[in-house]
């Protein structure tokens, strides 16, 4: 290769140095072969650190740009593409060749499907031919920028029959095609001035042409400086993402451990969380409220619990009295009856052997025996010497008016010979 015909490397290359490569032509055989040898110069020769290839490519042949591709995807050495001003259609594959992809904020990324230069062809090995492009370039899309299919086909096919769609680099990391730390600032009056020019704008060559001169306006020295200040110009913001990051981490750490705390799964909705938290400051304003109101029923119940206390000593008492009385009650009770069976017993109504039968059955009804006892005529006792003597008692006996039997009788008749009442 005459090293001094060099098209697409930028100034000065050395080995472990960060070299600069363009591609600002559209993709087709002739820019592609010159592009493949001068990067694998660099490559194979020069070995520098790092190659960043800067590119300002509206699109152009699938088949061509693919071989591109292939040798940044393939390269020992670390690839980093940059869209100065627009990578479109097969550009865009080519900025996805390398391991990094940046952008300029005021650069412009388009995305589609790959498509037949003669829409009448009806070749069917050619329709097959583009749907394979198609998948491959999917494909592509999908793995370097970890975006869904469902995604990456929405994107290729635009939005209301739009051919694909367009990205500012604000747009692309909200698409999530890089990050933020992927954008590379410049200044206002540079994004002012290619405002300006493409404003209106809708010819894709047109706003390639316009970048291009843009692009160009960057001296050598510059582009040197940014070849090293690419990894580093936007430590700043990277910084300033961790930082956010780890807060946010930190954020959803504590999140989820008050929300275990309360009670929550932790990916709880931070409605339901807020909302409990709110209820719980709510809760804690009241709580004087609540002590007070709890302070004062405490207070009665104290005062009730001491009236309880205060009657079961009072019911004691009186159970204790009322015991009395019943036993004295029951004493006397018992004493009259006695009596009563006792003074039977000496007006000679009963024997002195019946007595327990009748004080038990004067227990059972006092008044029944009591009246029964008052109906048994008295008499007078016998002595011992006229009771112990036969005769005595013989005649006695037979003596007995007719009054005195029929009594005798009538007693018998009530209590029974062995004292148990019965009903007449």
């Amino acid at each position: 290769m005459d090293i001094s015909k060099l098209k697409y490397v930028v100034g000065k290359v050395e080995q472990d140095h960060p070299a600069i490569i363009r591609f600002f032509e559209s993709v087709n055989a002739e820019s592609v072969q010159r592009f493949n040898d001068e990067f694998l110069w660099l490559q194979e020769v020069i070995r520098p650190s790092k190659i960043i290839v800067l590119l300002n490519c509206e699109g152009g042949s699938v088949m061509y740009g693919m071989s591109a591709f292939s040798i940044m995807q393939s390269c020992p050495i670390e690839v980093q593409c940059v869209i100065e001003g627009i990578a479109a259609s097969m550009g865009s594959v080519l900025w996805a060749g390398g391991a990094k992809s940046y952008m300029h904020d005021y650069s412009i990324l388009m995305l589609h499907n790959p498509f037949l230069a003669d829409k009448d062809c009806e070749d069917p090995n050619v329709r097959n031919m583009v749907n394979a492009f198609r998948q491959q370039i999917e494909t592509i899309y999908r793995r370097r920028f970890g975006l869904s299919k469902e995604k990456v086909n929405a994107i290729m096919d635009g939005k209301d029959n739009a051919d694909g769609t367009f990205f500012t680099a604000k747009e692309a990391v909200e698409a999530g095609i890089i990050p933020a730390s992927h954008v590379i600032k410049t200044s206002k009056q540079v994004c002012d001035k290619v405002k300006n020019a493409i404003d209106g704008t809708t010819d894709i060559s047109a706003i390639k042409d316009v970048m291009n001169s843009i692009a160009l306006e960057v001296d050598e020295n510059k582009l040197s400086e940014l070849s090293c200040a690419i990894p580093k110009q936007n430590e700043e913001l990277q910084a300033k993402e961790l930082q956010a990051k780890k807060t946010m981490e930190e954020k959803e750490f504590s999140f989820g451990a008050v929300a275990a705390q309360l009670g929550f799964a932790k990916d709880a909705p931070v409605t339901n969380v807020t909302a409990r938290i709110t209820e719980l400051i709510n809760a804690e304003k009241e709580l004087p409220k609540i002590k007070d109101d709890f302070s004062k029923l405490e207070i009665k119940y104290k005062g009730k619990e001491t009236e309880v206390v205060n009657l079961q000593e009072t019911l004691t008492g009186v159970n204790a009295e009322l015991k009395k009385y019943k036993d004295a009650e029951e004493a006397a009770k018992t004493q009259a009856i006695t009596d009563m069976v006792e003074a039977a017993i000496k007006e000679g109504k009963i024997e002195e052997s019946s007595k327990a039968s009748w004080v038990e059955m004067a227990k059972n009804n006092l008044e029944l025996t009591k009246s029964t006892l008052a109906s048994i005529p008295a008499r007078e006792k016998i002595s011992e010497a006229i009771a112990s003597d036969p005769k005595n008692v013989k005649d006695a006996a037979e003596t007995l008016t007719e009054a005195e039997k029929q009594m005798a009788a009538k007693v018998a008749g009530v209590v029974g010979e062995k004292f148990e009442f019965k009903s007449f």
